[in-house]
């Protein structure tokens, strides 16, 4: 007899037991609501995943341009909507890095190749300066501008080498890949650095040899031995003798060097060395400051933009502003969120301005050749005030970059018709409704002046197909993808599952429980579906399978957005009696 429990048979008698906890999974919605914007700046990697929490971090990265510029407002939209708490930014210049080749002690061999942490022009004004250590080793200074950071008595013994016979003119020699140990004129051992791996193992190999002790020094034993050998060790040479007592001094002060670079401590750079055999010699001073050379910001073209909406493919976002006026962008724009919905499941959707000066006419015509229910457009510039109190007018693109922080920033299904911008001027006035509404039935998503601010006049796409609300309304469209990302999300754990009456119950429970969490009203929840006992937020959920497939449908609303408000007044004429 036996019985199969829990994965296994088991024969032998025994009290099992399991843990199912497939009520303990978090019902709370997984998706997110992050803007991602690309552009030009001054700083950070290209065509990388940059995230900042503030704008204080994004000042920091990115230093200057547009992308900067649109990044700040997108954490300072509006004062109707909270800001975001995540933007992510691409920076599409196919900026390069600043280098320096540093030379070890013998001058011949390159020794350390020196990288900018940061990529662009400015690299090229980071400094650097070696000098012998205040009490050993090496003394490094990296500096721009006012800023710098010194790393001082930068030096590591690993081991120490010592003979202990009665022998002749004992010692050792160092050379790129091969240690002599020698004693009565004659080589007692030779040791191949190239099979092995540290320095750990090399102690090992030494203390092998008779006559001769190797000790580790300051936890070194992981060191890759290649890295570590240097000819100015304590007797500044690459032959020592090691007669009445000397020790050897196996360092790593180049190696120690680097690491500095690398750390958290030192700020600019990044160091290699060059090549392990290499590393036998010690780092040269500098005379003075040497600066990096070869960072440059490059000139972005169209390919450049393509790379960046394929890095965005890895990632999760769910608005894209590229900070550009180019419709060939725009159209990348639009294709890539047209994908990453249809193809790879993750929902997204862009904002695209145009260049300042753009007529009305211009924008219905740039609109209509999007025609898209996953890209809005929007034409008027700004007044805002730049880094030094000057104001400025910024391009309609800048403030492509602030509605997606608006909409990053507020629960999905929430539009922003008639939510406040925060801005100090628009580059024109409209009229309403004789120029909004032509806008917006061409699809464009205007902005306006009135006497409490500035506003959004209704939150749309470039959708001209139809008035579907979720082809047309951002919100709309928003709370259906966030709808289908969740009930998706929530039932993907039972992808491979065994397909019977428990695993439909399964289906049923989580998709249940998932639209619950979106049909909780703010604050308690999203507030993504609406209903009431009459007419719940959803409704008819269907689950079946049918061989391997699950099939799961349902009926929900999610919330539409106040447009209109008609308002009739019965005005009657007074009458009295006496």
């Amino acid at each position: 007899m036996s019985v199969f429990f829990n994965g296994r048979q088991w024969v032998s008698p025994a009290t099992m037991s399991k843990v199912d906890d497939s009520a303990m999974y978090n019902r709370n919605p997984s998706v997110g609501n992050i803007a991602a914007l690309i552009g030009k700046s001054t700083g950070g990697a290209p065509a990388s995943p940059l995230r900042f929490g503030s704008a204080s971090e994004a000042r920091s990265v990115l230093r200057s341009g547009d992308l900067l510029t649109a990044v700040e407002k997108a954490f300072d939209a509006s004062n109707d909507t909270a800001g975001p708490a995540e933007v992510v930014a691409f920076r599409a210049d196919p900026a390069t890095q600043g280098t320096y080749t540093f030379a070890g002690q013998g001058g011949a061999n390159n020794l350390m190749v020196v990288s900018s942490s940061d990529y662009g022009a400015w690299v090229n004004n980071i400094a650097i300066k070696i000098e012998d250590g205040t009490s050993r080793g090496k003394k490094i200074t990296t500096q721009f501008g006012n800023d710098f950071h010194v790393g001082d008595n930068l030096a590591r013994d690993v081991a120490v080498v010592s003979y202990t016979g009665s022998g002749t003119n004992p010692g050792i020699s160092v050379s790129p890949e091969i240690i002599n140990l020698y004693a009565n004129n004659a080589t007692a051992s030779m040791i191949d650095l190239s099979t092995i791996e540290n320095v750990a193992q090399l102690v090992e190999r030494i203390n092998s040899v008779t006559d001769f002790s190797a000790t580790l020094q300051d936890g070194s034993g992981d060191l890759p031995v290649l890295r570590v050998f240097e000819t100015t060790g304590n007797n500044g040479a690459s032959t020592s003798s090691l007669d009445a007592g000397a020790t050897y001094t196996v360092t790593a002060n180049s190696y120690e060097a680097v690491r500095w670079l690398n750390s958290n401590a030192e700020g600019f750079v990044d160091a290699l060395l060059v090549d392990p055999s290499s590393a036998i010699e010690n780092l040269a001073n500098t005379t003075g400051f040497v600066y990096l050379t070869g960072g440059s910001d490059g000139a972005a073209v169209t390919a450049d933009w393509q790379t960046c909406f394929d890095a965005m493919q890895l990632i999760d976002v769910q608005f894209v502003a590229p900070i550009s006026a180019s419709p060939a962008v725009h159209s990348m724009a639009d294709t890539h969120c047209q994908f990453m919905s249809d193809v790879m499941r993750m929902e997204r959707r862009c904002i695209v301005g145009t260049d300042v000066s753009t007529t009305d006419d211009d924008a219905i015509a740039a609109a209509l050749a999007l025609n898209s229910d996953r890209c809005s457009l929007v034409h008027l510039g700004f007044y805002d005030y730049d880094s030094t109190g000057v104001l400025v007018l910024r391009p309609p693109y800048i403030m492509a970059g602030l509605l997606a922080g608006m909409f990053s920033g507020v629960n999905p299904g929430t539009a922003l018709t008639n939510k406040s911008i925060n801005v100090n001027g628009l580059e024109r006035s409209l009229r309403n409704p004789v120029d909004t509404d032509r806008l917006i039935n061409g699809g464009v998503l205007a902005v306006e002046s009135t006497r409490t601010g500035y506003r959004v006049v209704k939150s749309i796409t470039t959708w001209l197909t139809n008035s579907n609300y979720n082809r047309v309304e951002v919100s709309v469209g928003f709370a259906a993808d966030f709808v289908s990302r969740s009930v998706r999300d929530a039932l993907d754990p039972l992808r491979g599952m065994k397909a019977n009456a428990e695993t439909l119950s399964e289906a049923e429970i989580r998709v249940t429980s998932a639209l619950g969490v979106l049909a909780l009203s703010e604050p308690y929840g999203p507030g993504v579906l609406a209903g009431d006992a009459d007419n719940p937020a959803y409704r008819n959920i269907y689950v079946s399978i049918d061989g391997d497939v699950l099939r799961v449908e349902f009926e929900c609303s999610p919330v539409i957005p106040i447009n209109y408000i008609p308002i009739v007044v019965f005005a009657a004429p007074y009458s009295s009696t006496s």
